[in-house]
């Protein structure tokens, strides 16, 4: 039992549990309840905690680990390849400026430069890709052969839009080889 008046819900005073134990035994006694007798704390009803705080944790971790999930965005699907340069889009119809997720793939020795409708990008992978700047525009190098996902905004204007991938010669020269055409619609 808790004595709850003016004092702290869930606290609980000893001296009144004890008499109250007392009190149950004397009322056994008088009227010969052997059960109460035998186990004088049998009837006494515990005061269950909750598990709110369990499952809130568990809620919690749960959210916290789809927001870190969620927050990478949709992979990109690619199959590396160290022979044959390609380039592949998480969606070929995106609306103006939102975010274009690409991967790159081929040789890991071969320097790359991105470009859309013509203008060199350079792709945004959280600070894990370097590029160099050519005269073709920023150049990266792929690891072990396949780029992390590279995000930019999708370009302005409705329409079909080309999304290239330019491989660079020793001689600085820039020769396409790659390309996925885009679909671009308006914001709503």
């Amino acid at each position: 039992m808790s004595f709850i008046f003016g004092g702290v819900r869930g606290r609980t005073d000893p001296e009144l549990e004890a008499a109250n134990r007392r009190h149950r035994l004397r009322m056994a006694r008088d009227i010969n309840d052997v059960r109460t007798l035998n186990d004088p704390d049998a009837g006494v009803p515990r005061r269950k905690r909750g598990r709110h705080w369990l499952l809130l944790a568990i809620v919690a971790a749960v959210l916290g680990v789809l927001a870190f999930v969620g927050g990478r965005g949709e992979d990109v699907p690619i199959t590396a390849s160290c022979a044959t340069p390609d380039i592949a889009v998480a969606s070929s119809q995106v609306e103006a400026g939102q975010p274009l997720q690409y991967k790159l793939t081929g040789p890991d020795d071969v320097r790359y430069v991105v470009t859309v409708d013509g203008d060199p990008v350079q792709g945004d992978a959280g600070g894990t890709v370097s590029y160099t700047q050519t005269p073709a525009g920023p150049a990266l190098e792929l690891q072990q052969c396949v780029s992390p996902t590279l995000v930019v905004a999708a370009p302005a204007g409705d329409g079909q839009h080309e999304l290239a991938l330019l491989q660079l010669a020793d001689d600085g020269t820039a020769r396409q080889v790659a390309a996925v055409t885009l679909t671009v619609s308006g914001t709503r």
